[in-house]
């Protein structure tokens, strides 16, 4: 519905007049597009120059598909002649309907909402030359609204509007800043590396004469951030360059009628100080940092279609798109924008350039990348792989491919689980399989790779965001729940063949539930945790149908009492009786690593060992008891001290292994068995 006539207002000039009947005239039959950068001032939109639409445009009697690329660049450098500190910068376009159609077609509205909304507003033309020639010119608002706006062909009103940039003006401002790039090094105020100023000094001769609104945006979805026009004054301490002094007298716009305002450049501007210059360049500097945008080479195989998620960096204008199985894991993953392939650009997908302004074309596997608050920055593609970029430390040591048919069950997900857990993602593990019903609190925090932001959650929560946020293609399962209440049939639903099981929980009943569930599915296990104070560590190994002594033979038999009492947790840790004794505390982070450590290194050994050209780390020198030691203490604090050799011998980072004798009266393995409360045979 159109509204007030000739509430807007068109200026052209005859240069303008004439390059519109000549594009238009260059493809009879067809629809054509020009493309006109101009200033708006209120509702007054003037135009100076038109550009075609590239060299590699399509035209057809329905539609015309420009070159943008060509289209957008020559606009760009067309406007480079011009000083728009009086107004905005707009972009029209108007384009020619051979059939005579009076108005913009249903294929127009899209790409004239998106033209409006880059510019707040825009006046849009069409050309008609059957049955009659005629120029129509409409002004469409954000929302798409049409009024009909007048036009008239006025070369003075647009060379006051929109004057080209005076020469020596020119000349001057690269005289200014080469004086001020020979300032900054003379009296080295400051280093700049290699390569940092590519574009600066060309930038500036648009840049300094030209001043904008933040919502001034060029085509193809850039902005133009401009900073105001800025005189630089040198000092003249240890320099070679003279101030240069010049007088002009630049027309600016207040409200539709121009005034004269006088300018100096030179020695009265001393009071701007070469600090002032040296803060200028490092903006300039930052607004010319090109954009990088990391894009994972499984979507460019595909050529991917939907909403892009991921994370967007300020500070190094970084957008790093990740597939959608992180984001699903992902609480603080965001919206980055949308990617389309070439032959479905023109279909409705909401905001195309999404909270961030990414949007991704498609070109058979090339990817055209806009960004809607572009700087004038040139904008670098890398494509990696979540599959052979992350683990590609890791060639040659931990084949990734072969990993990836692996699993572990974790029981526990306190400081060393989740420790283990995630050294077996980074080690390239396909599936993990995760129980615990502990929720992190403010007490973990020193011992656990979780901080202050997750207190409260389940830790296996915890554990399933941070492994998909280091490899994404790993399956992680998790259940708020000890093992031991896990429905065996659900279970079993995600066991795979080459899987381990790892007890990670501080109590010795767990590692008895683990033992039957490795016998159960004929998969190894382990079971690790640490001592008083993290002073030593305890790990036990087990491979089922292998006749080696189990976690029973090894331990004794399991008592059936409270295991979530201090008395009965695993034999290193301190009794209800030691604690009065001892002021009890589990240990630091670090003296804990070392025993998580131990455990993922064997946990990988067991399941590698059968696969050809890899080479075990730790089997070949261990039995299957260890203990490892982290520092030495007093004997009575730690029964196992006297292992390590009288307290003078004791060293830091050392271990001690020994075999676990089968019984052959357990009840667990045995072939004669007897009361539960018959104990087993000494682990060392």
């Amino acid at each position: 519905m159109l509204k007030k006539k000739e509430k807007y207002r068109v200026y052209i000039t005859h240069n303008t007049y004439r390059g519109m009947l000549l594009e238009a005239g260059r493809h009879p039959g067809n629809e054509s597009i020009i493309q006109m950068p101009g200033v708006r001032i209120g509702n007054d939109f003037f135009f100076d120059m038109v550009s075609d639409s590239g060299i590699n445009a399509t035209y057809t009697p329905t539609m015309c598909e420009k070159d943008h690329v060509y289209a957008d660049h020559l606009s760009t450098r067309l406007s480079e002649y011009y000083d728009f500190s009086n107004g905005k910068l707009t972009v029209s376009q108007v384009h020619r309907h051979p059939d005579g159609y009076l108005h913009f077609s249903p294929g127009d509205h899209p790409a004239n909402i998106k033209l409006a909304q880059q510019f707040g507003g825009v006046v849009n033309g069409l050309i008609f030359i059957d049955p009659e020639f005629r120029i129509k010119f409409w002004y469409i608002d954000e929302d798409g609204d049409e009024t009909e706006a007048g036009w008239e062909i006025n070369d003075k009103a647009v060379k006051a509007a929109m004057p080209r940039i005076d020469l020596c003006k020119l000349k001057e401002t690269v005289e200014r800043n080469e004086a001020m790039r020979k300032t900054i090094r003379s009296a080295k105020r400051r280093t700049i590396k290699e390569g940092e100023t590519k574009g600066s000094i060309r930038s500036r001769l648009s840049d300094l004469f030209r001043e904008h609104s933040e919502e001034g945006r060029y085509m193809d979805n850039r902005i133009k951030k401009v900073l105001p026009p800025v005189t630089v004054a040198v000092e003249t301490v240890a320099t070679e360059v003279e101030p240069i002094k010049t007088e002009t007298t630049p027309v600016t716009f207040v409200g539709d009628k121009a005034e004269k305002a006088e300018v100096t450049f030179g020695d009265n501007m001393a009071e701007e100080t070469s600090e002032e210059a040296i803060m200028d360049f490092e903006k300039l500097q930052e607004i010319l940092r090109p954009y990088v945008v990391l894009i994972p080479e499984e979507y460019r195989k595909q050529r991917y279609e939907g909403e892009l998620h991921g994370y967007y960096h300020q500070e190094t204008k970084t957008y790093n798109i990740v597939q959608n199985t992180l984001y699903d894991v992902r609480t603080d993953a965001s919206g980055l924008g949308v990617a389309l392939r070439k032959e479905h650009a023109g279909r409705e997908y909401g905001d195309l350039s999404g909270q961030f302004g990414l949007s991704i074309i498609w070109n058979e596997e090339q990817a055209e990348v806009s960004i809607r608050d572009n700087t004038g920055a040139e904008i670098n593609i890398d494509y990696y792989s979540a599959r052979q970029d992350v683990f590609s430390r890791n060639q040659g040591i931990v084949e990734q491919d072969r990993m990836a048919s692996k699993q572990a069950i974790i029981t526990g997900t306190g400081s060393g689980g989740f420790k283990v857990g995630l050294e077996l993602v980074r080690a390239g593990i396909g599936s993990l399989i995760v129980a615990d019903n502990d929720i992190l609190a403010y007490h973990n925090v020193c011992r656990h790779e979780c901080g202050i932001h997750d207190v409260g959650r389940y830790k296996v929560d915890c554990f399933k965001e941070r492994a998909a946020d280091i490899n994404p293609n790993c399956k992680v399962y998790t259940f708020r729940d000890l093992i031991q209440h896990v429905d065996p049939a659900e279970l079993e639903k995600l066991i795979w063949k080459d899987s381990i099981i790892l007890c990670c929980a501080d109590n010795r009943h767990c590692g008895y539930v683990c033992n039957e569930l490795a016998d159960k599915y004929g998969i190894p296990m382990i079971d690790a945790g640490c001592g008083p104070r993290a002073s030593t560590g305890e790990v036990f190994w087990y491979k089922s149908n292998a006749g080696m002594a189990c976690y029973t033979c090894a331990y004794g038999e399991d008592k059936g009492v409270d295991y979530s009492n201090q008395a009965v947790r695993r034999r290193f840790y301190a009794t209800e009786t030691e604690l009065e004794k001892l002021h009890f505390q589990p240990g630091m982070y670090l003296d804990i690593q070392l025993t998580a450590i131990f455990e993922a290194k064997l946990a990988i050994d067991l399941l590698m060992e059968n696969e050809a050209g890899y080479t075990p780390k730790l089997i070949p020198y261990i039995n299957q008891c260890t203990v490892l030691l982290n520092y030495p203490v007093d004997q009575d604090m730690n029964p196992y001290m006297h292992l390590f050799g009288q307290e003078n011998e004791r060293k830091p980072f050392t271990w001690k292994s020994g075999s676990a004798q089968k019984n052959e009266s357990c009840s667990h393995c045995g072939v004669e068995k007897v009361p539960t409360d018959v104990g087993g045979n000494t682990v060392l």
